[in-house]
């Protein structure tokens, strides 16, 4: 598995190159690899997660008042079922935008092309956080650039639902938001009932 040239797959499924299928395994094979991509982007999700519980740590050090105000976190485990779940919306979502649309055979390498691209998002977004736990970025100045990188995955979920999937672009963009919304709900429902 060479990853630079996944990566390079990824740019080219996002630009005009038709070429991006050959950087990727489009077989079965594949298919059940870039589900280890996506194992692989939860661990990074999750350095976010402990970035998050150091700011707040520091924030009741400073300020032991708003203990009472701030809202408790998941723990632990309950956010790695939170994540597995996260995880898997874009495949299920996907699969049932394609049935109904009768693209099932476009299922394969859009999924493949997805997941390694929120991989390489997911990837930047743990190595920002992981600079703010070795303090050589605040927590601060990383907020803007991974709220961008998080946004960013509609974006990528309308250019590949477009290209990769086949759909129009108001389908594509329909496509997109269905599966930004369904990964919040998950995220919402998640943060509100297993906390």
């Amino acid at each position: 598995m060479n990853l630079i040239r996944i990566f390079s797959g990824c740019l080219k499924a996002l630009g005009r190159d038709t070429d991006w299928a050959s950087h990727f395994d489009i077989s079965e094979r594949g298919f059940r690899a870039s589900f280890f991509a996506l194992l692989l982007s939860l661990p990074m999700l999750y350095v976010g997660y402990a970035a998050v519980v150091k700011q707040r740590q520091s924030v009741l050090e400073a300020n032991p008042e708003l203990a009472e105000t701030m809202p408790a976190l998941i723990s632990a485990p309950m956010l790695w079922l939170l994540l597995i779940i996260y995880g898997m919306m874009f495949p299920l979502t996907a699969y049932i935008l394609c049935m109904v649309f009768d693209k099932l055979d476009r299922f394969r390498p859009w999924v493949i092309a997805r997941l390694w691209s929120f991989f390489f998002i997911a990837l930047a977004i743990g190595a920002l956080f992981g600079l703010t736990l070795l303090g050589v970025l605040t927590f601060a100045a990383v907020l803007t650039p991974v709220f961008v990188l998080y946004m960013s995955t509609l974006l990528v979920d309308i250019r590949l639902a477009q290209k990769i999937a086949g759909f129009e672009w108001g389908a594509a963009v329909l496509a997109a938001c269905i599966i930004t919304a369904m990964g919040l709900t998950v995220i919402l429902i998640g943060t509100a009932r297993l906390g």
